[in-house]
């Protein structure tokens, strides 16, 4: 790629498709063969978009003429660097294996440009990729995927939650707390739903839309930086501001859970009597403490195991195994960090009144349930997050796909109507 004076980026792209695994530094013919084979349909699209002659090579006159239909520079010495570039005699032509070779080192999103430009621009000067722009349109499309994604899935899962709070805030265990369902009811197994629909569909909504925006802002500012730190410092930092706007929601919906209050209102009116506005941060640390990692390591460990799946299987995942990848990963991350998610629970539902902290109320359960109680709720909150990882995770990428799917068929349509030919629509 240096001889092709190709970025250093694009060889870190490469790698990182093809490898086996994480910590993987060589590949081998298998992983190569897998990347090829999702390639070539979209070379060999973009070659057959070229001036080719009859016999589908291109010699120079065939070079000058794509050029010009695309508004380059066409001078018989662009035309000879380009053809040099390829590794082709100046006096011969290019087959499609000398275009092949070359757009084969190229990052997939590359190959959807028009291969003239990029033939052009790595030709004639030293290749650059182009500067990532940050769509205000395509930032609030994933903030509405991730938002819809997460609201819906929180409205389905919502009783699970209830009864991982109660066991959390109390000292019942599980299968109590199961025995006890019929006096619950399922009004009370939706207590504080609406708090927490709204505080998810706005954190997650705003977090998405971060890490998109961080993400491109990265790749611009540095883009030597691997694309697991890019996952890692975006999710890191979205986390963080989608956390602080949903923390007053997890209050009030974890008081009404608990029983502590009736309805939203009457929690909303006695939190502020009780403890001031600074009750509805109440667990801030905790919450934070729970959702970075959870986050972090939620999306890393969804990406690895999808591209895994996916080499695998030898294919692309279909909409449902994606959905399945996304469940485990979620599932997984939860567990783990169950331990703040515990004292997250036990500082909301203290009473109301009283300084509480992070070390304390870790101190009161290691010395009145033992370590495992740092882990009580685990099985609720594993069956409860795995939809939602489906959902966070996997659903918002096949709902950003879908929108992106939907706009391109409009786009299509305006075309085609354009030209008077009939629509999809």
């Amino acid at each position: 790629m240096k001889k092709r004076k190709l970025p250093r980026r694009y060889a870190k792209d490469f790698l990182r498709r093809t490898r086996s695994h994480l910590f993987s530094k060589s590949f081998g013919w298998r992983q190569f063969l897998s990347l090829m084979e999702q390639k070539e349909p979209t070379i060999l699209r973009a070659y057959t978009t070229l001036c080719l002659s009859k016999s589908g090579t291109l010699q120079k006159s065939q070079i000058l003429t794509s050029l010009k239909s695309a508004e380059l520079p066409a001078s018989e010495e662009n035309a000879a660097a380009m053809m040099r570039y390829l590794n082709a005699d100046t006096e011969g032509s290019i087959s499609y294996g000398h275009f092949r070779n070359f757009m084969l080192l190229l990052p997939s999103e590359r190959l959807e440009d028009d291969p003239r430009s990029i033939w052009f621009e790595a030709a004639t000067v030293v290749a650059v990729p182009p500067p990532v722009a940050i769509p205000a349109e395509s930032v609030l499309k994933s903030a509405l995927a991730g938002g819809l994604a997460c609201a819906l899935s929180t409205s389905l899962m919502h009783p699970v939650d209830t009864m991982k709070t109660r066991v959390q805030a109390s000292t019942l265990s599980f299968p109590e707390l199961v025995s006890k369902l019929p006096q619950i009811g399922l009004q009370g197994l939706y207590r504080g739903s609406i708090p927490a629909i709204l505080g998810q569909f706005s954190s997650h909504g705003l977090r998405t839309g971060i890490f998109e925006a961080s993400k491109l802002v990265l790749i611009n500012v540095a883009p030597g930086l691997p694309d697991f730190q890019v996952q890692s410092i975006s999710s890191f930092c979205s986390t963080i501001l989608g956390t602080a706007v949903r923390i007053p929601c997890e209050v009030l919906k974890q008081r009404l859970q608990a029983g502590i209050f009736d309805n939203v209102g009457e929690a909303i009116v006695g939190t502020l009597r009780q403890d001031g506005f600074r009750g509805f941060f109440r667990g801030t640390g905790a919450t934070l403490c729970r959702e970075v990692p959870f986050y972090v390591a939620g999306l890393g460990l969804y990406a690895e195991a999808k591209k895994a799946t996916q080499r695998l299987l030898d294919r692309d995942l279909e909409p449902w195994e994606t959905i399945v990848v996304g469940a485990l990963s979620g599932g997984l991350a939860a567990v783990v960090t169950t331990p703040f998610d515990v004292m997250k629970t036990r500082m909301m539902t203290a009473p109301q009144g009283l300084p509480v902290s992070m070390s304390m109320v870790a101190f009161s359960i290691l010395r009145q349930e033992g370590p495992l109680g740092l882990f009580k709720g685990a099985v609720p909150r594993f069956f409860w997050i795995a939809p939602l990882g489906a959902m966070n995770f996997a659903g918002y990428e096949l709902a950003k796909k879908a929108m992106d799917k939907r706009e391109g068929q409009l786009v299509n349509d305006e075309q085609m109507r354009e030209k008077g030919m009939p629509t999809s629509t």
